[in-house]
This record gives structure tokens, sequence and C-alpha cells, in this order.
């Protein structure tokens, strides 16, 4: 991509986030980060050792930057109930990697659809997942 075409995408893509509630933009990012897991599994399933490394790496960034937004002075208990879950989310993604284990991606994927759930219902969203991506097309975005 050119330099010009990179940066007309990323100012369509600045405008369209700037249009997204914050809580809604939370949702999406547990969707992204479940699309990432659900990669995760499958790599581990046919064997792309690479393409699982590079989807929890995603999916650990997407978590760390939920983690990075917390506000304890404001959050109080909620905030710090938050700071524990997305601990645990970031070592048990680690441990995807460490164990190549799909029964972890399961886990994981159990624990953010749970969040997500919640999120979605303050957003207004639907409390169902997004739809996972098509096969192939998870690790190009």
């Amino acid at each position: 991509m050119n330099a010009h075409a990179f940066h007309f995408a990323a100012s369509v893509y600045n405008r369209a986030v700037d249009t997204v509630p914050p809580v809604r933009q939370v949702v999406l990012l547990y969707d992204a980060a479940m699309r990432w897991v659900r990669e995760a599994k499958r790599a581990i399933a046919e064997g792309r050792i690479e393409d699982r490394f590079q989807a929890v790496r995603r999916a650990t960034a997407i978590v760390e930057a939920l983690h990075q937004c917390l506000d304890f002075d404001r959050g109080g208990e909620i905030a710090e109930l938050l700071d524990r879950y997305y601990t645990y989310l970031h070592f048990r993604l680690q441990m995807i990697n460490v164990r190549n284990d799909p029964v972890i991606c399961d886990e994981v994927l159990e624990r953010l659809a749970e969040m997500r759930a919640s999120w979605a219902k303050i957003a207004g969203f639907g409390a169902e997942a997004a739809e996972p991506e098509p096969a192939g097309a998870a690790l190009h975005g």
C-alpha cells in the first residue's frame, strides 16, 4: 500500500471509529480479540505455529489495550476486578503459545464471550458474539 492510500485508509478508519460510542468500541474490541483466539485455535489444529503465535499476539494486544484504559480513580472496585480479569486473560493467552493447547483457547473464548455479553448489554448491542471470520481471512487484518 503506498503512503497516500495508507493515509486515506487511516483517515477513513479514524472517522469511523470517532462515530462509534466508547462502550460500543469496547464490544468491538472483544469481538476482535475473540476472532484472533478462534484463529489461534484453527492454527493449532492445522499445525500453523507462526500463525498461532501471531493470532495470540494480536489478541493479547487488544486485551492489553483494554487493560491500559482502566481508570482506577473513578472505577473503584470494578476497575480492580477488571484489572485482575485482564491480568488473568493475558496469562492464559500466553499459555496458548506455551502449551499449543486448543482447550486454553476455548477457556479464553468463554471468558471473553461472558464479558463481551455484559458490555454488549450496556452498549445496547445484541448479546450474541460476532460471527467468526471465514477461514483464511483472519490473519490478513
